[in-house]
């Protein structure tokens, strides 16, 4: 990957703020980057949720009380062990934001994510 350069205004600014705030720039190019890149994932699973409940008529007849994965607004995949399609989805897509959830009579009910940042399920 290239250097990222800043526009010289943006440096001297952050300087600046770095200085008063006895940090470095980079550790706030750091914090800011990652609430960017957390600001992304979560609208990504926003779409991964719509897709769900889009799918949910097919899902329910196909996978009823199976656990699914949602990623790209498609089924990449699906278990009864909530665990095990964890795992594969975590080797697959690694720190991607993938939507698991459980197919149930309702598109509405309970969601579980694995989050990208820990990479741990949370409900």
């Amino acid at each position: 990957m290239g250097e990222i350069v800043l526009r010289s205004d943006l440096h001297e600014t952050l300087e600046k703020d770095a200085e008063r705030e006895a940090r470095s720039v980079n550790e706030i190019v750091n914090e800011v980057i990652e609430r960017y890149l957390h600001e992304r994932q979560l609208a990504q699973l926003d779409a991964e949720i719509a897709a769900f409940e889009k799918l949910h008529p097919e899902l329910r007849q196909k996978h009823l009380g199976e656990w699914v994965a949602v990623h790209e607004q498609k089924l990449v995949d699906h278990d009864n062990d909530r665990a095990a399609l964890y795992k594969r989805v975590r080797a697959a897509y690694g720190r991607t934001a993938v939507l698991i959830r459980q197919v149930t009579e309702r598109p509405d009910n309970e969601i579980w994510i694995r989050t990208p940042s820990t990479g741990k399920v949370e409900q």
